[in-house]
Parts: structure tokens; sequence; C-alpha cells
């Protein structure tokens, strides 16, 4: 071998932060599950810059917690050399695995029980390529599962086999009983599936990764929690519960945790509800949120249909959704940016290509009135456009009122970001002396050191095209003597959205000259 130099490129990747904190975002997760090494009840949420970082803290794909599903086979008849046994397993993906196909020899065939044994070896033996693995006793089989498989083995007949010769096999499927056992899906799976997908779609994000027991649902405490610990940078989260079935009243309690946190100058402009919809027959049946007066608050009912989420989501019989796919482009997007915009946000690879609802419904399947009357009752879903190629989010809604000001995610995080930067520039100047004129009105120079104090905050977001235009106002003839109170008026213009185009065309004997 001639002399070398090798080099191996690290596979974690920088992780490094984009510049400010629009892009500063959390995952909250709620489990009864056992934490994550990174994670104890004293230290519940962790900071992770990229996927190798959530791995490091023990957010992995490798079915930690599962309880994997046991089969019974019981090894009946008559044993004898050359008959020829083929266990099989119809997974989620509907796909059969061949767990062994073998033949019994004579040293085998002595009883049930030397049958069952050699049955346990020949399964053992495929383990490394099939991910299942077998025990005997007497003359049952025992079968445990391959990983990430979670409840879906506890109904059907997923497994089955082909017997010649004198031998049976009578199968006990996955019940809890008859030494056969209960199939129990990872959460931690599903955690290190959005976190992926978060960072899939930003792959610079910063993310704080909260996990809480499941008694805080419907109160929502633990988003303060988390925003405190963050010193208030969170800028957008998403809440991820499967205990409870989603329920408007959620939509209410997170916006009076998001009032309180706004009240403390801590605001969280968006978070996004990951609707637990399982149970949920058809989705027409869902309840209008534009009916509520939740402004920063958001349910996405989208789901990947035939790949990891759609594994997740037989796995463990409950809704999965896109929230962390969802997070991760309102994280990419500038504060004035539509994630609807199509050119931007085509957020799909093999994963989301096909997309369902969180109930399992396909959208291909729906007709498009029914699509249409999700959208105006305020859900986010991924949706298909034709002639344009992969997913894309239909419009940012938040459950209020489209009436509102404030009834997209964009117009909250517009908003929370000029509030942010125009407080921290006056700040120095608080509890400052005010020059007035000898009438008791406000001296001109006052009035443009408080102006411009407004307006330096506010240039950064005109800069960075985040709005149109501002106007700063002081009202020179207000007692500041008497009040003590200086009061500043600030107009924001927003960018619009193009969110509906529309095109005049037809023929003409001739062409309009403008």
């Amino acid at each position: 071998m001639l002399n070398n130099i090798t080099v191996n490129r690290g596979r974690g990747g920088l992780g490094r932060p984009l510049e400010g904190t629009d892009y500063y975002s959390a995952l909250l997760f709620y489990s009864g599950a056992t934490l994550p090494t990174g994670f104890t009840s004293a230290t519940r949420m962790q900071i992770a810059n990229s996927v190798q970082e959530a791995e490091d803290l023990g957010i992995t794909n490798t079915h930690l917690g599962e309880t994997v599903a046991v089969a019974k086979a019981a090894i009946g008849g008559t044993p004898a050399a050359g008959d020829t046994v083929k266990i099989t397993y119809t997974g989620i993906d509907g796909l059969e695995t061949v767990l062994s196909t073998y033949t019994l020899t004579s040293g085998d065939a002595t009883s049930t029980t030397t049958a069952a044994a050699a049955l346990a070896a020949a399964i053992n033996l495929e383990t490394v390529n099939t991910g299942f693995s077998a025990t005997s006793a007497t003359a049952n089989l025992l079968i445990n599962t391959k990983g990430g498989e979670g409840i879906f083995p506890n109904s059907g007949t997923p497994y089955a086999s082909t017997v010649t010769g004198g031998s049976t096999l009578t199968w006990t499927q996955p019940t809890g009983s008859s030494s056969t056992v209960l199939g129990v899906a990872s959460d931690i799976d599903i955690m290190h599936y959005h976190v992926s997908e978060f960072f899939r779609l930003q792959p610079k994000g910063k993310l704080y990764i909260g996990i809480y027991a499941t008694a805080d649902v419907g109160t929502f405490a633990n988003i303060t929690d988390m925003q405190n610990a963050a010193n208030g940078e969170i800028k957008q989260m998403g809440v991820y519960y499967k205990s409870t079935a989603f329920a408007t009243s959620h939509d209410n309690s997170i916006q009076l945790v998001s009032d309180a946190l706004t009240t403390a100058n801590k605001p969280i402009s968006s978070v996004c509800i990951a609707g637990e919809i399982s149970a949920t027959a058809n989705v027409t049946a869902l309840t209008n949120l534009h009916l509520l007066s939740n402004k920063n608050v958001s349910v996405t009912i989208a789901q990947d249909g035939a790949n990891l989420g759609y594994h997740l989501f037989k796995a463990t019989g409950k809704s999965i959704t896109n929230l962390g796919e969802f997070v991760g482009a309102v994280a990419l997007s500038k504060v004035s940016e539509s994630i609807a915009w199509i050119n931007k946000f085509q957020v799909s690879t093999t994963e989301l290509d096909t997309i369902h609802f969180a109930n399992g419904q396909a959208y291909l399947d729906l007709s498009d009135s029914t699509i249409n009357n999700l959208d105006s009752y305020g859900y986010c879903f991924l949706r298909k456009i034709q002639d344009a190629s992969g997913s894309f989010h239909n419009r940012p809604y938040t459950a209020i009122s489209t009436t509102s000001d404030y009834s997209f995610i964009y117009l909250n995080r517009t908003i929370d970001k000029a509030i942010k930067n125009v407080r921290a520039n006056l700040l120095p100047a608080l509890g400052s002396n005010i020059k007035v004129n000898s009438d008791g009105t406000l001296n001109p120079d006052a009035i443009n050191y408080f102006k411009t104090l407004a307006e330096q905050g506010l240039d950064n977001l005109l800069r960075a095209q985040e709005l149109s235009d501002y106007a700063v106002i002081i009202d020179p003839a207000q007692d500041v003597l008497a009040t003590s109170t200086l009061e500043i008026t600030v107009e924001l213009l927003p960018l619009g959205v193009a969110d509906f185009i529309t095109v005049n065309i037809g023929f003409t004997n001739a062409l309009s000259t403008n």
C-alpha cells in the first residue's frame, strides 16, 4: 500500500445559527416515556444547532423506549426431517419480510421442542438482515418484532407461515396474552423525526428542545418555562402531544400563555399545535378555527403519506403531522414572508411528497371543495398544485378571524420584531429628561431624539425588506410635565403578499400600447 494521509470528514455539520434571533425556534414535546439521555427531570430543555447535536442528547431514531411486539407460534403435528417452514411478516409498508425458510434435519425433528429451537436459531441467523429475533420455550416459538413497528403488529395477522411436511404452526398474534407481548412505539423516534425535519428546512436554525410530562397538556405552562429559560429568545414554537385529542380549548389556553409572555416582553410570535386528529374519521368534521380569537396560535394537520411520517403514524396510531417541517419553514422565512410562497417553500423530498392529513386521509382522495373548506376554517396543511412539482403550504393562518390584522403568522412576526427593535432602542432613554418649550410643548430637539431612537429600531426591517415603510409620530402638544408619559405613534406599512394573482387574457385584433 502506498503511503498516504487520510482525512476523515465529520458528519455533524457546523450548526452555525444565522445572525439575529428571528430563526430561534423551539419544539415542545409532551411525553410520558423515559427521557433521552441528555435530559433529566431537572433538565427538561436543551439546545441543538444540528441533528447531530440532538442525537448527542439521546434524541435518535433507534426506537429507544419501544416495547417490541412478540408473537407466538405453537409447533405441532409430527415434525420430520425434510419438513420446510417459511415464516413471514407483513409490515407497515405492506411488504412481506421472510424471517426464515428452514428445512428440519433429522436432529431437529426429534420432537416439537427441538423443532421450535431449530426454527428460533434459523430466525436468529437472519437477524442482521431482518431485525427479527426469536426464542423457544418447549414447543413454542416466540418471535420479537423488529424495532420501529410499534403498535402495528397488535392487530390483524402480520405473522404467517407456510409448512410442507408433517409439522404444523399455530399462531397467536401479539395480543398481550398467551406469552405474547403488545407493541408500544417509541416517543423518541417521533422527536427525532420532527427535529430532523426542522433542520431539513432550516439547517442553520437554533432549536430549543423541551420534553415535559403530559399532565401539562391543556394548561401549557411549560411554554412559559421554555421561554423563560431561553431568556425570551424563542420566536416560533411547535407543540406536539399525542396523549390527548386536539381541541380548540388548547388554542385558547396557549393564547392565554402567549398573552402573558407578550405582557412580559417575551413574546412567541407563532405557536403551532400538531393537531392530534387520529380518531377523526373525516377532516370535514373539524371545527372553524377562525371563530376563535387566538392570533399567535396555528394548527397544522398535514402528514407524510408514504415514508417515515407515515410509518410513525402506523407505529403509534396517533397523528404525527409535519410539525418539525412547519416550524423549520417559518424559521427559514423572513418575518415578512409567507411560507405559502411557491418559489421558496417547496418542502418535499421523498418525505412529504405523498401527503396525507393527520388522520390518515390522503390529500388526493379529497374533493377540491373539501380542501377549500379546510382552508377557509384556518387549518394549516400541505397541498399539491397543478403544474408545480412538489408539496406546498396553504396560507399560514392563525386561529383568529380573517378580518384581523394578525390572521397570518408573518403579520405577527413582523409586528413583534418591530416592537422588539423599537423597545430595545428606546429603553436607554427610559427615565431620561425631556426638554419642553416655554409653553409646555415638547422641544423639537427632544422630539427628534426620540424619533431617531424609534426609527433606528425600524430601519433594519426596512433594509431587510421586511417592511414597505414606516412613520414615527410624536405630538408636540402632549403634556409630559403633567403625565410623565411620552406617547409615540408608530405606523407600519407591511409588505403585501401575492396570495391571489388574476390574469386577464384573451385574443384581440390589435395590441394595447401601454
